[in-house]
């Protein structure tokens, strides 16, 4: 069962990150290939704006005639302080500074059970039914941790019922909703500011910051009857700019490139008592960031997606987010992403996405199972997509 627990969670958190896409119609690859084969795009088409013009352009400033496409009705950049071009790496070295995170899930280092050697790096594992707590580490800077109800339902002592209240925080105002939990009743945004500052405090990533973006509220049937959990899925900031949470391939034309869903898991039992945590497969780290000053302005964007996308089909645009379109780096082709030591390249795009589907997942909260995405770079104007 040992075993069991450890594969669950490696493979939870791989498919949260290196999830699959489905084929892109022909009738839009066909007319993506056009765009593919003419890479100039023309200078009339695209106009260029700073980073302070971005952050003050609202919906009301966008003039562009759409041909089969609707636009949210707020369009909001304010929280954007730089835009740059990002050099990421994954740890190396993450498990010679690991009794911090021993000290803080109170796990004593002579209690660990295995020290072996993963596909991603080395691991160390703890794992306790006496104290229902699980623990893994890999040098890469991977982390995950599972205990209480989270543990259970791992182990099949626990049931998921169903997911009572999914909530996008971009678009739903969360200051007055609930969480009914087993020690009482909590507000959603007050455990959300309380596993931001958990992160920042204890989860560092150097420059940037985290954001809770999506929160359910579930139902589990346990031995003494049902009971609310909370997940969470966190994003990772860089100066107002989000690392990319969304999709995991995109393509121009027939030319696919695969990008990097990055983003954390978190699950509340109670208002302070937290029983899951994963931060992907992996910990990011900018080793450096080239300013971009002029960038590709906003309604150059939507009609570069109105000509390339729209057109054969209604699309109807949920939100449009600036985002780091974020792509791995191999030095063969047979490493799995996030080895230790990884190259990553994170190039700023906006994010034109589509909301099409159901996430229903039982544990974690995954994205790219209900989301659809226009990319468009913010320095070059390229268009890619995972529309299919």
């Amino acid at each position: 069962m040992k075993q069991k627990i450890q594969i669950c969670v490696l493979f939870l958190c791989l498919a949260i990150f290196c999830g699959g896409c489905q084929e892109t119609p022909k009738e839009v690859q066909q007319r993506m290939e056009n765009y593919g084969e003419n890479k100039q795009i023309d200078a009339g088409e695209i106009s260029y704006c700073t980073v302070e013009e971005l952050r003050k352009t609202t919906r009301s400033d966008i003039n562009v005639e759409l041909d089969n496409m609707t636009l949210p009705a707020k369009l909001d950049f304010s929280e954007l302080e730089g835009i740059a071009r990002l050099e990421l790496s994954f740890e190396e070295k993450d498990l010679e500074n690991r009794e911090n995170i021993l000290d803080l899930f109170r796990i004593d280092e002579k209690s660990l059970q295995s020290d072996e050697n993963t596909k991603i790096g080395r691991q160390v594992v703890y794992d306790s039914a006496t104290d229902k707590k699980y623990l893994a580490m890999v040098e890469n800077g991977f982390v995950s941790y599972v205990s209480g109800v989270s543990y259970d339902y791992i182990y099949e002592k626990v049931q998921h019922k169903n997911i009572l209240k999914k909530y996008d925080l971009d678009l739903d105002d969360i200051s007055k909703e609930h969480v009914e939990f087993q020690d009482g009743k909590a507000g959603i945004a007050e455990v959300r500011d309380l596993a931001e500052d958990w992160l920042e405090k204890h989860m560092p990533i150097a420059q940037c910051n985290y954001i809770v973006s999506d929160a359910y509220v579930r139902e589990l049937e346990t031995s003494e009857g049902s009971r609310k959990q909370l997940s969470f899925h966190v994003e990772v900031s860089y100066q107002g700019m989000r690392f990319n949470s969304y999709a995991n391939e995109v393509a121009i034309g027939a030319s696919q490139v695969e990008v990097a869903s990055y983003g954390i898991q978190l699950n509340y039992d109670n208002r302070d008592q937290m029983s899951f945590f994963s931060n992907s497969v992996g910990r990011l780290k900018i080793d450096s960031a080239e300013k971009v000053s002029e960038i590709v302005d906003l309604e150059s964007a939507i009609r570069l997606v109105n000509r390339e996308v729209s057109g054969f089909h209604q699309l109807k645009i949920d939100k449009v987010l600036p985002l780091y379109a974020l792509y791995p780096k191999y030095n063969t082709e047979k490493e799995l992403i996030s080895f230790p030591g990884q190259k990553v390249e994170g190039r700023p795009v906006y994010a034109f996405i589509i909301i099409d589907g159901e996430e229903n997942a039982e544990f974690g909260i995954n994205k790219e199972n209900a989301c659809k995405v226009i990319f468009v770079d913010m320095v070059t104007g390229e268009v890619w997509t995972n529309i299919g």
